[in-house]
């Protein structure tokens, strides 16, 4: 009975040992009220395509021109893409007027779509968000490389320093669906 004991200490204060997990949300976007469908043009923001780097739970960080190290105790707490999708739809629709968000799109939805090349911090401590989106409206593909200095050390401050970054890339996204320059 003594050597269960002992062992069941020893198991338990090994596992206390271990650190313990962090999870990371992208700061919440705004939630608007939609005026009524008669009104509105629906708007639908296809499933965004990451590199496949950031397909894992893990934040990532650029060391050099060539290393990237994935977190592994630092996780995002929901996929990326579906964050992501979900992140630009709210932020769009809430600075347009005229335009409804809607689950599946239909013939007559405006769609965009985007594909991130980059999401991850840098070791100059700032974080970095590039890629490519086009509205289906308009012609072509417009990319964007958007860099946001992190205001603090650590994992919380770069989530949100991307979320600041997705901010600016859903105002890019807003100026070319509603054409402003």
């Amino acid at each position: 009975m003594r050597y269960i004991t002992a062992a069941l200490f020893l198991l338990l204060t090994g596992c206390a040992s271990q650190p313990a997990s962090s999870y990371y949300q992208l700061p919440a976007a705004p939630v608007t009220v939609g005026s009524s469908m008669a009104e509105t043009k629906s708007l639908y923001v296809e499933p965004v395509q990451v590199a496949s780097y950031l397909n894992g739970r893990g934040l990532v960080l650029q060391l050099s021109d060539v290393e990237l190290v994935t977190a592994r105790q630092h996780l995002w707490a929901e996929a990326l893409d579906q964050q992501l999708q979900r992140q630009l739809r709210d932020r769009v629709v809430a600075q347009t007027s005229g335009y409804a968000a809607v689950l599946q799109a239909r013939p007559d939805t405006v769609r965009i779509s985007v594909q991130l090349d980059q999401f991850h911090g840098l070791a100059d401590g700032h974080a970095i968000v590039s890629g490519r989106f086009a509205v289906s409206t308009q012609q072509g593909s417009q990319p964007f490389n958007i860099r946001i200095a992190l205001t603090d050390d650590g994992y919380p401050a770069l989530v949100q320093a991307l979320g600041q970054a997705v901010q600016q890339l859903s105002q890019q996204i807003t100026r070319q669906l509603t054409g402003a320059a």
